[in-house]
């Protein structure tokens, strides 16, 4: 598997775009592979984890709360350059 986390610096680290098949959605994956990027960004001595979504991916920004991610503005966060984004969020470590 890929990394879903990208040094950003100053031990911040960027979730990076992470998706689950439909036909595998409702299973926990999501939460699995999201578990799994926060225990390799806390290994790596992350700070603080940030990332960008959308508000029509209501599950996503509802899993993300679920495991302690916090809203914040855009203006909080490391130069984003996704364009759909309108959501974000962040979490200490």
């Amino acid at each position: 598997m890929d990394s879903l986390i990208r040094p950003m610096g100053d031990g911040v680290y960027e979730l990076s775009k992470m998706a689950v098949s439909p036909t595998m959605r409702g299973r926990g994956i999501g939460r699995l592979v999201l578990q799994h990027a926060i225990a390799e960004a806390r290994s790596l001595g992350a700070k603080k984890l940030f990332l960008g979504s959308n508000s029509v991916l209501k599950n996503a920004v509802h899993l993300y709360e679920a495991v302690g991610f916090r809203h914040v503005p855009l203006e909080k966060l490391p130069d984003m350059p996704y364009a759909r984004a309108n959501v974000f969020m962040e979490m200490a470590l």
